[in-house]
């Protein structure tokens, strides 16, 4: 029997071009139709490519001399290449869209994602979990194999979400679930932008007090992390 997909999240986001990542998104067509991901959920959504940007975009959205109060959380800040400022802008592009059409909950996931085969019912799992939580953010994915020191040992037991065990919340960037009043707020102070977007993201949630958890046993995998795929971002 399948799972019904879960009416509280009301978007899943893409960060996938349809032509220039093409193999790509025909993958993830095919991918979300075997995991019963209804069509009218997903929203492939890529307007800004490398090649697109020009100088006077980059220095309209990227500032590596941003004053902030703090230090640069990462040496790649003073320097970001072309395909690390559009993958934020199409980030950006993904929560901007979403707030204006006030969402309740989405998900945001990058175009090298691979989800769990029972995702849906994971997601409702962890969906039922929250309702008495309160959160902005919840990572769904592996990030680079960190767990939560109280999370179960057994990768198939029920998704639950946990508190992280640190302040740097962001773990990746490529499986992400939001909540509308973050992303509110987030619209508002994303640009300009000073980091790579998943240290970014730790800028902005510390900025926000936001609460941040994460899913475990995860729903989804980096695709380029666990050499699955080879990244197609531009350097």
């Amino acid at each position: 029997m399948s799972i019904i997909w879960p009416l509280s999240v009301e978007k899943v986001y893409v960060i996938c071009h349809k032509v220039k990542e093409n193999e790509r998104y025909e993958r993830l067509v095919k991918h979300f139709k075997e995991l019963n991901i209804p069509e009218n959920v997903l929203e492939f959504m890529a307007p800004i490519w490398s090649d697109d940007l020009t100088p006077e975009l980059i220095y309209s959205v990227y500032d590596p001399f941003l004053p902030r109060p703090c230090p640069s959380l990462t040496f790649k800040s003073r320097g970001l290449s072309k395909g690390e400022i559009s993958l934020a802008l199409n980030f950006y592009s993904c929560v901007k869209h979403a707030a204006q059409k006030k969402y309740k909950n989405v998900i945001i996931l990058e175009s090298d994602i691979w989800l769990r085969q029972n995702f849906t019912e994971c997601l409702t799992d962890l969906l039922s979990d929250l309702e008495d939580k309160e959160w902005d953010y919840v990572s769904l994915g592996e990030g680079i194999g960190t767990r939560p020191p109280n999370a179960s040992k057994s990768y198939y037991s029920k998704t639950r979400a946990y508190v992280p065990p640190h302040q740097f919340v962001y773990r990746c960037t490529d499986s992400m679930l939001f909540s509308l009043p973050f992303l509110e707020k987030l619209v508002k102070t994303f640009i300009p932008f000073k980091e790579i977007i998943d240290w970014e993201m730790n800028f902005q949630n510390i900025l926000h007090s936001g609460k941040a958890l994460w899913a475990d046993p995860p729903l989804a995998e980096q695709g380029t992390c666990f050499n699955r795929l080879v990244t197609s971002l531009p350097a």
